[in-house]
């Protein structure tokens, strides 16, 4: 949507002219603001603000580690900013006055203070007796809501802020005293660092308590814990020995020695077997590791040796049937037979040790079945017993953390110290801190010149009357014809005032007479073939000046020589014979009109001027018909040939239709607008309704015009300029 230039257009000038044209609104209003806000202030009670500077310290030196009971404050811009709202806190507050007594101090305590005169215009006086409770309040609690509201003034009082992105603290306490404001800022400052270094006590205070509690629950905790590993363990066959259990010990003893018997199983079942295999085979069993090994065999062997010895001896003396050979000879058999039956021993021996080392083995193995079994067992029970002994440890653990922390604490009691300190204490102020006189009376003239200002820019957007010939020919699309200047202020005769008409024949050079000569020059050109000569002088509303315009724009044209008729067709309001001084005649218009008059008749002299006019004797009861009707435009044309201007003063527009109607007859129209008092919307309502009846207008003045005034309105005409020249002018 494209919005109209001119609805945004921002016109500097046009606000600097308006500025200057209200220029005593503004200075009257910031004079008069700025002098009340003054009185105001020096009837203030003065109030003074002390200082105090507490600096937060999150380094500070812990003999022991105490951080996980009662740690220091974190270094971050949270934790600063809350320390704030800890000082500003009530609790704090009710501390300071309770320390100071501050009760008693009429300052906080409004019941103390004595009642002025104007507490009674204060609506909240009204308000709080509106709603008092009937019912009587208890000495208690009647002493709670005076604390309550001398905490309320004392909050209100004291500005605590942090100083930047610093650890420093802005502790300002405001009072009617000095001395007082600074003992306050401090008592605020010092209670916060007591209570800091109180909630650390008390916080080590209860953890000291609680860990003596919870020592004595992990102490009972952890000694059932480990009696039921012990009694479990014992329950279920689970001692150990050497970080393993009598169990386990065994299990591997026999398997160690299962494994020796297989060895030595295997070992003596060969040894069995091969003796069984020389001797199914027929070979000499002698071969076998245990027969070689025989003290049995290998004596008689040595035995046969001797005997084959002595046999060979006796051979060589005896023959083989000699007795002693025989002898020698059953000795042997004998020997061989005990040979055989040692052999046959050593490896029924062997047969039996085979035998023994199978048995030992199966033995055993059902032992290591059994432990096998038993072992099974345990090792459901273990889980059970390593569950018990965690949970054992993790008591023992957590019982020797507390253990450590409540020594810890207990060290750490007497070494507490606070986050924060004192850096700067409050001294009495020298100056008020409000108010601030200076500073006050500099905003206050500046807001009493931008109300100064905004007031002249609203009563420039209120002002809805014409002040320059742009702005008239903007808002009625008429040419602007001529500004009429407003006459001196001077004495006529009598002391009475000058008539503006009467001073213009007084006065021939003036601006006023010139402004005329121009209106008549203006309309001269407007129809340079055929200038008009039947000119009506009409406006929107009554008081605008029309009738003495017409009677001035006619003697000035009379002046110049020509023959001027001046028709006051005003019927309702006839005013041209008193603008002319003359006595309200017996015949006039009305008269002419209806046929009881001659023209001639009716036409009365002007003396000063050489004008002749017809005046208005009496009303008629339908001024448009009688206006509008044929025998109107007859003396109209009478007129038009024995005269060579005819000038109609006619009723405004607006009020009532006779100019409308008289408008269809003239030649040209003069729309008269008083300056800056007739209203645009009127004027433009009136140019509507005159356009609507086809009416000639040749254009519009503005009549009365200040022209000093009208300058600062920027160029509107002559006036404009009129300062400047106004020396060709004779006034």
């Amino acid at each position: 949507m494209t919005l109209n230039r001119q609805m945004i257009e921002f016109d500097l000038l046009e606000i600097a002219r308006a500025l200057r044209r209200r220029v005593k609104v503004i200075a009257g209003i910031a004079a008069g603001l700025t002098a009340i806000v003054m009185i105001t202030v020096f009837q203030m009670t003065p109030r003074y603000t002390a200082q105090a500077l507490v600096l937060l310290d999150p380094e500070r030196t812990q003999v022991v580690d105490f951080t996980a009971v009662m740690s220091g404050l974190p270094a971050d811009s949270a934790t600063t900013d809350s320390q704030v709202e800890v000082m500003s806190s009530r609790s704090i507050a009710r501390r300071v006055v309770e320390k100071l007594n501050l009760v008693e101090d009429e300052e906080f305590n409004a019941e103390l203070a004595k009642p002025s005169l104007l507490s009674w215009l204060d609506p909240r006086q009204w308000v709080a007796s509106l709603f008092k409770a009937d019912a009587e309040l208890t000495p208690e609690r009647r002493q709670e809501m005076a604390m309550d509201a001398v905490i309320d003034r004392f909050v209100d009082a004291e500005q605590i802020r942090r100083r930047g992105m610093t650890y420093i603290i802005d502790v300002n306490f405001t009072s009617r005293d000095p001395l007082k404001a600074a003992k306050i800022a401090n008592a605020i400052a010092e209670t916060y660092v007591l209570d800091q270094l109180e909630a650390k006590f008390n916080a080590t205070r209860q953890a000291n308590e609680w860990l003596s509690q919870r020592l004595e629950g992990l102490r009972q905790q952890v000694s059932d814990s480990e009696r039921a590993v012990e009694l479990y363990r014992t329950q279920n066959g689970l001692q150990s020995s050497r970080g393993s259990t009598i169990t386990e010990q065994q299990l591997s003893e026999l398997n160690a020695q299962l494994i020796l018997a297989r060895a030595d199983r295997a070992e003596k079942q060969a040894k069995y077997s091969r003796a069984r295999q020389i001797l199914g085979s027929g070979g000499s069993i002698e071969s076998v590791v245990d027969v070689l090994q025989s003290k049995t065999i290998s004596d008689l062997r040595q035995q046969q040796a001797e005997l084959a010895s002595k046999k060979a001896d006796l051979s060589t003396k005896y023959g083989p049937r000699h007795p002693a050979i025989v002898n020698i000879e059953a000795q042997r058999r004998d020997l061989q037979a005990q040979i055989s039956a040692e052999v046959r021993r050593i490896v029924d021996s062997i047969a039996n040790e085979a035998a023994i080392a199978d048995t030992r083995v199966k033995a055993l193995e059902t032992s290591l079945k059994e432990l096998q079994d038993t072992q099974g067992q345990h090792g459901q029970a273990e889980v059970k017993l390593r569950e018990l002994e965690r949970e054992a440890s993790a008591n023992k653990a957590v019982y020797e953390s507390f253990l450590n922390r409540f020594k810890e604490t207990s060290q750490q009691q007497d070494l507490q110290t606070a986050d924060a300190r004192v850096i700067s204490e409050a001294v009495a102020p020298i100056s008020p801190s409000f108010p601030q006189k200076g500073i006050v009376f500099g905003i206050s003239a500046v807001i009493s010149l931008i109300t100064g200002v905004g007031v002249a820019l609203l009563l420039e957007r209120l002002d809805n009357g014409v002040q320059t010939g742009s702005q008239l020919e903007e808002i009625l699309s008429l040419p602007h014809l001529v500004s009429v200047p407003a006459i001196p202020a001077e004495a006529g005769e009598n002391g009475k005032p000058m008539l503006p008409h009467d001073y213009l024949l007084r006065k021939p050079l003036s601006a006023y007479a010139e402004a005329l000569r121009s209106l008549r020059s203006a309309l001269s050109l407007s129809s340079v073939d055929n200038p008009p000569k039947v000119v009506l002088f009409t406006s929107a509303l009554p008081n605008e000046g029309k009738t003495t315009t017409a009677v001035s724009f006619a003697r000035a044209a009379a002046q110049s020589g020509q023959r001027v008729l001046l028709v006051d067709c005003d019927l309702r309001h006839p005013s041209v014979h008193r603008a002319l001084r003359v006595k309200q005649p017996k015949e006039g218009l009305v008269e002419c009109l209806a046929g009881r008059a001659a023209f001639g008749d009716v036409v009365v002299k002007d003396a000063p001027s050489g004008l002749d006019f017809i005046p208005v004797a009496s009303g008629a009861a339908n001024p448009p018909d009688v206006l509008g009707s044929a025998q109107m435009r007859r003396i109209l044309r009478e007129a038009r040939e024995a005269y060579d201007l005819v000038v109609l003063d006619t009723a405004p527009v607006l009020p009532v239709s006779d100019s409308r109607v008289l408008a269809q007859v003239a030649d040209k129209i003069v729309f008269v607008v008083r300056w800056n008092e007739t209203p645009r919307e009127a004027a433009s309502g009136a140019v509507k309704e005159l356009r609507a009846f086809d009416a000639d207008i040749a254009g519009a003045i503005l009549t009365v015009v200040d022209t000093a005034r009208q300058a600062q309105y920027g160029y509107g005409g002559a006036g404009y300029y009129y300062g400047r020249y106004s020396r060709y002018y004779s006034n």
